[in-house]
């Protein structure tokens, strides 16, 4: 009766009525609705600190309760504290009876902790209890996080007269499409999913990407305008606009679209290495160093940071630095080819390490004729 009228008091938007009768059934710890409706409550209110205090008094009575766990994950989730979202998830078993939107809190927590495999069991639950082109592709979602874009293909190719006309559908194709170097079916999808949606950042983004790769340049950066009119935040696409610029040697349009993905996001560590490589043509080094221990700062395996790094150091006569730099570049970019290959038979581990190491005057000799 109580739970039916807090329920009712919600949906008013009453919830300072709905908190004084929840609150002496949640200290009670009678029931987990009661916890996950004040919860909700003190959100309706933007009091989260209370509700993520009865969301976590709530799990620890009913650690297995999906409501709750998916709840509390989301709240740790939306604060930046990946770790504590996945340990919610703990005891989290997704059923025929779960929630479809318990189902997906549950899979974007795993996605953003990188348990990806957790991730697609829950999708794959999900699709099955709730078929439709959203769980489709949340499923779909994160088979590409895991490189399996020739399951996608071959999932979404069952599904494309059902979903033709469904521009999340198509750009979701296009995007594995894209993985699979199928540019012109990635661009027909794309451009018929412009056709249904003209407003989709998403699409033109994409759309700019399959143009560069088709060698259609200015087309592709007509595509990239107009996604950052259409969601301004996005500082990847000022970094791809950067990188056309670069191509043309148009060095201040480089730094100017460089310095717009950082005004979108300050801490988009791409946008940091190529400044900072600018800064070391130009023989610049402290400043160099600057943007790169920044590019390093937000994001540690950014493997082309530390190696401009060591150039830099090198420039200022900091010899111990430098070496530092190529010692952490040779480490880093070890460990980002053996994740790729991670757990498989025959295989470096993660936690292996190569036979053998290169000097780090032989390090850098072979990035540099790579990158001549």
């Amino acid at each position: 009766m109580m739970l039916g009228q807090s329920s009712y008091l919600m949906e008013q938007a009453q919830f300072p009525k709905a908190i004084d009768l929840l609150q002496p059934l949640s200290e009670r710890g009678c029931d987990p609705r009661a916890n996950l409706l004040l919860a909700g409550a003190f959100e309706g209110m933007g009091d989260r600190p209370n509700a993520l205090v009865t969301l976590q008094r709530g799990h620890s009575i009913w650690p297995a309760n999906t409501g709750i766990a998916a709840s509390l994950a989301r709240q740790y989730l939306g604060s930046g504290e990946t770790d504590k979202a996945v340990q919610a998830l703990g005891q989290f078993r997704a059923t025929p009876a779960t929630p479809m939107q318990e189902m997906e809190e549950a899979v974007v927590v795993y996605m953003a902790g990188h348990r990806l495999v957790l991730a697609q069991g829950v999708a794959e639950m999900a699709y099955k209890t709730y078929p439709s082109v959203h769980s489709l592709l949340l499923l779909a979602n994160v088979l590409q996080l895991q490189g399996r874009y020739k399951d996608v293909n071959r999932i979404l190719a069952g599904k494309r007269d059902a979903y033709a006309d469904s521009p999340a559908f198509l750009i979701t194709a296009a995007e594995s499409e894209y993985d699979a170097m199928l540019y012109d079916a990635a661009r027909k999808d794309l451009e018929h999913a412009i056709a249904l949606d003209t407003q989709s950042y998403q699409a033109h983004y994409l759309l700019g990407n399959v143009l560069l790769v088709q060698g259609e340049v200015d087309q592709a950066a007509s595509e990239y305008r107009i996604s950052t009119n259409l969601d301004p935040a996005q500082p990847r696409t000022y970094y791809q606009l950067a990188l056309i610029a670069q191509a043309k040697q148009d060095q201040s349009g480089e730094e100017s679209y460089l310095k717009q993905a950082l005004a979108a996001d300050n801490h988009y560590a791409p946008a940091y290495c190529a400044l900072g490589k600018i800064l070391l043509n130009h023989r610049r080094f402290s400043e160099a160093v600057v943007q790169l221990n920044l590019a390093i700062q937000y994001n540690p395996q950014i493997e082309l940071a530390y190696y401009l790094l060591a150039r830099a150091y090198a420039g200022l006569g900091e010899r111990e630095a430098s070496d530092a730099a190529v010692k952490r570049y040779t480490a880093i970019r070890a460990a980002n080819r053996r994740s790729s290959v991670d757990n498989q038979p025959g295989q470096l581990g993660a936690n292996q390490a190569p036979s053998h190491q290169p000097t780090a005057a032989q390090t850098l000799k072979a990035h540099d004729t790579a990158n001549e």
